[in-house]
């Protein structure tokens, strides 16, 4: 008869999205038990890990995990939907009103890089360019040494739950949408690039993460060309 035993310890969670996640350790005699034990799955959950570990009296501890939604549902409960925002640098050559800047702040080309000089001649005037104050012989040029300028990057990422993966999952891929779900905010001038989703099995569901990025400043995405790569 077997001398296994399910023990105190038992940890567990459910997300926003209904997925439950469930491990339960057991106290087991021997190793071959570590494999046997936790066939009563908890709200019909199916195992997805298991971990077994050697204690100090010689017995051993089989931690079992368990993954999914309840019942017969489709779907889980709900969606989740994350907008991850942050600041990257580009270089100033590819600033969208370069051009501008160059004629504003005296820039220059040497070696393919756009430098500024120390200080503005008197005939520039940051007024009729970027900053709004006149410039004289004396001042100093605030764009002196700067080769890159940040620029605000962001990706959007919609993860849900499904009992199976979406045949039309792939369709969006290369293409380009101008607003995003549920009203989150797009840049004027720029628009979204549908990359390649993700999908993992979690119990008896697929957890699945489609995401979008954001294009640069003054630019938008050719819909027309990343349309062709998927032919």
């Amino acid at each position: 008869m077997s001398a296994s035993f399910q023990m105190l310890g038992l940890s567990g969670s459910r997300d926003e999205r209904g997925l439950i996640s469930m491990a339960l350790p057991f106290n087991c005699a021997t190793l071959d038990e570590t494999l046997s034990v936790g066939r009563v799955f908890p709200f019909g959950l199916p195992e997805t890990r298991r971990a077994v570990t050697q204690l100090e009296d010689g017995s051993f501890q089989a931690t079992v995990t368990f993954e999914g939604i309840e019942g017969s549902g489709e779907n889980g409960d709900s969606e989740s939907y994350e907008f991850d925002s942050m600041f990257r640098e580009e270089p100033i050559e590819s600033h969208p009103n370069i051009d501008k800047i160059k004629s504003t702040y005296g820039g220059y080309e040497r070696d393919g890089r756009i430098l500024f000089p120390e200080k503005l001649t008197s005939s520039k005037s940051s007024g009729s360019g970027l900053s709004g104050s006149k410039s004289t012989s004396s001042d100093k040029n605030p764009l002196f040494g700067m080769t890159t300028y940040l620029v605000l990057n962001a990706v959007f990422r919609h993860t849900y739950l499904r009992r199976t993966i979406p045949g039309d999952l792939l369709d969006r891929v290369g293409t380009t949408v101008d607003r995003l779900p549920e009203s989150f905010p797009t840049p004027a001038g720029r628009n979204w690039l549908v990359m390649p989703p993700k999908a993992v099995k979690r119990g008896n569901v697929f957890e699945i993460s489609e995401e979008w990025t954001l294009s640069k400043p003054g630019e938008k995405w050719p819909d027309a060309i990343y349309g062709l790569i998927q032919r």
